[in-house]
């Protein structure tokens, strides 16, 4: 501790290990070893080393969703050890006032922006840390009018439900390693910790559950000595619960379906039977722009059954941070399952502006707006760039709800992630003027309706529907545009069902929009990266194969792109509607998969059938406030475009709208009327 210099950084010079000196000091503070000045000397080292930081804190060189944050948990923890000695009183203030910043940060995003990696490694644990110590020393739980056990519930419930069946948190943002439990065993303290802090049930028995799937608890770091601070006496669940078996007790108690940070993070997760290897999972993101190490890909999902039937790929680590492979492919929206929309010439200033420009095209895809590094201050800071200057907005969720044991649903409109009517970056052009995702997933059927609207401002541009696969994907029939072979190339295909397989899980793809549309099956060794640089198709495929440095990004948990379905229309146009089905299912089952088909609903709306249920969307966007269809059975009806809170009438009987414009009815068989009914004043 009165070593030359001991207290370390971390980072370039703005934060360091202060908060374990400090603790050291506080934990030792009535020590007689400590006698005869060492006391003094060692508070005096640590107060210098604090102000030093809180100097950069005021400064504008870290960024709320990256650094700031650490440095801030830690300033904080140096100003309560030190508090009550001679002139530390500015400093606790100082230091409390960047710790309400972050924790209200947190408490916003209500998980992390830059992905779990970035998370677990230096952010998740220093929270919980400061937390308790800001709790144990002032006696208070909340600050700035935040609860800060609340928090600590919120984004212990984010950890619990990033963690996927395959023992990989969803590797969303700049994720590489500590993805699995027990390499670093910080899931597990970090959890332990959020239970204690947050003396929550839920977050108690989410903790068991981690402890109990990791092969090394507190991992092989020496981190152990959390243990005495992160795992206590919390108040678990009591009725049926079964330590050893804390899945049982969160089958029964915690939501199927849970949304972080509506209006930020904008994340939602979909469970299935915890516990269950073969669970059936997804989560759906579409959120604004918070920290550089967040990617351009609005309005993604995923699905897990058996293995990764339709996942996020682009591996981090395994090639120059300011490379090509990241910049034209791991960050962009080519790796992800969500909507490109080619336009020629596409870049961005950010791109531009890399030393030797490595990668400077959109890759047919979102905004570019941060690969690199940004200094975002705080919550209101992020808000006053959210539609002004860099322009970080991207996506508004616009409903989100849930019917346990039938349906969660949940949609976003994305139009501001992409160059747009709304905003384009000076020197491109604005390519579409709406682009909205509606993501349905109907329990009983086990099957994903995706439903989407496109519409471009130039009839050239080419939209289109991404889905990842780590096999080639299989059509009844194919024919190679490009490449080295038909393992290896780009194949087109004007087939309407897909099959896509991994590990023990298949999944059937169901093209139903639209109307005329073909597909490409991009990948192998040679294309497993392609991208199209020029945003231009339409003179041939004469795109770039992005890839990992060779030998690198193998063993990631989060994988590199193999293969991917682009859907695209047959001809050109300004207004696509794309109308997907995902039926998920183990290879093992012999049961028949749900019928689907579409249902005529005149041009204000699209239905589709799958079993015995069926998915409504307004074609135009708007309410619909009357409904007409035939439909050959009696069925389960989902209309996703109702007007919120509005009552509808349908064969003499009403049905009301949730407050997200979702309507359930029984649709009986045969043709019938859906009309809005108009209510007295």
């Amino acid at each position: 501790m009165l070593d030359a210099d001991p207290i370390t950084s971390t980072g370039p010079g703005r934060y360091s290990n202060i908060w374990s000196f400090a603790l050291a000091w506080d934990w030792l503070h009535g020590h007689s070893l400590l006698d005869g000045g060492l006391r003094e000397r060692a508070a005096g080292r640590i107060a210098a080393r604090l102000r030093s930081e809180l100097d950069e804190l005021d400064g504008t060189g870290m960024a709320i969703w990256h650094g700031r944050n650490q440095a801030s948990n830690g300033a904080i923890v140096a100003a309560l050890a030190l508090a009550g000695l001679p002139g530390q009183d500015d400093d606790l203030r100082r230091a409390a006032g960047h710790y309400a910043t972050a924790l209200k940060a947190l408490k916003f995003s209500e998980g992390w922006p830059e992905g779990p990696s970035y998370w677990i490694y230096n952010r998740a644990l220093p929270y919980a840390l400061a937390a308790d110590c800001f709790i144990t020393a002032t006696g208070q739980d909340s600050l700035a009018g935040i609860s800060i056990r609340g928090v600590m519930r919120t984004i212990g419930l984010w950890t619990i439900y990033s963690f996927g069946p395959n023992g990989v948190f969803e590797p969303y943002g700049d994720s590489a390693g500590s993805l699995r439990l027990g390499e670093t065993g910080m899931w597990e303290a970090s959890l332990d910790y959020f239970a204690r802090l947050s003396c929550d049930p839920a977050v108690a028995a989410a903790a068991d559950f981690l402890r109990a799937r990791s092969p090394a608890p507190y991992g092989k770091r020496p981190i152990h000595w959390y243990a005495a601070l992160a795992y206590g006496p919390v108040p678990r669940p009591t009725a049926n619960y079964d330590p050893r078996l804390p899945e049982l007790w969160m089958r029964e108690h915690l939501p199927q379906s849970m949304l972080f940070g509506r209006g930020s993070l904008g994340v939602a997760f979909f469970r299935g039977d915890w516990g269950d290897a073969n669970e059936l999972y997804a989560s759906f993101k579409a959120g604004d722009m918070l920290a550089h190490h967040d990617h351009h890909q609005a309005g993604h999902f995923s699905i897990q059954l058996g293995g990764l039937l339709a996942p996020l790929t682009g591996v981090y680590g395994a090639s120059p941070y300011t490379g090509a492979y990241r910049l034209g492919y791991a960050i962009q929206t080519v790796a992800a399952n969500s909507l490109l929309v080619l336009a020629p010439g596409e870049t961005s200033r950010a791109l531009l502006a890399q030393p030797g420009r490595p990668w400077t095209a959109l890759s047919g895809g979102q905004r570019v707006i941060h690969p690199t590094g940004f200094d975002c201050l705080s919550v209101e800071d992020f808000q006053r760039q959210l539609n002004s200057g860099r322009h970080l907005e991207q996506a508004t969720i616009t409903a989100y709800t849930s019917f346990p044991g039938k349906l969660d649903y949940i949609a976003a409109d994305i139009t501001a992630a992409y160059n747009s009517t709304r905003f384009a970056e000076t020197g491109s052009a604005a390519k579409v003027s709406r682009v909205t995702r509606q993501f349905a997933y109907l329990r009983r059927e086990r099957a994903f309706v995706i439903f989407d609207r496109v519409d471009t401002t130039h009839p050239s541009y080419t939209p289109k529907f991404l889905l990842h696969a780590l096999a080639k994907p299989r059509t009844a029939t194919e024919r190679r545009l490009a490449g080295n072979s038909d393992n290896d190339g780009i194949l087109e295909s004007r087939d309407r069902i897909v099959r896509l397989e991994h590990g023990c899980g298949v999944m059937t793809q169901h093209i139903l929009l639209p109307a005329q549309a073909r597909i490409l099956k991009i990948g192998g060794p040679g294309y497993s990266g392609y991208v199209e640089a020029g945003g231009d198709q339409s003179r041939g495929f004469n795109g770039v194969n992005l890839r990992p440095d060779p030998g690198k990004g193998g063993g990631s948990a989060k994988p590199a792109g193999q293969w991917r379905l682009e859907v695209e229309p047959a001809a050109n146009g300004s207004s696509h509607r794309f109308l997907t089905v995902l039926l998920p299912r183990l290879a093992s089952e012999t049961a028949p998969p749900p019928r689907v088909e579409m249902i005529g609903a005149g041009g204000s709306a699209v239905a589709v059938r799958v079993g015995g249920s069926m998915a409504v969307f307004s074609n135009g966007g708007g309410p619909l406030d009357r409904l007409e269809l035939e439909s050959g059975a009696a069925l389960e009806a989902w209309i996703f475009d109702a007007e919120p809170g509005a009552h509808y009438l349908l064969d003499g009987r009403a049905w009301r709208a949730d407050p997200e414009g979702a309507l359930f009815v029984s649709w009986p068989a045969g043709q019938e009327t859906l009309l809005k009914m108009a209510l007295p004043k």
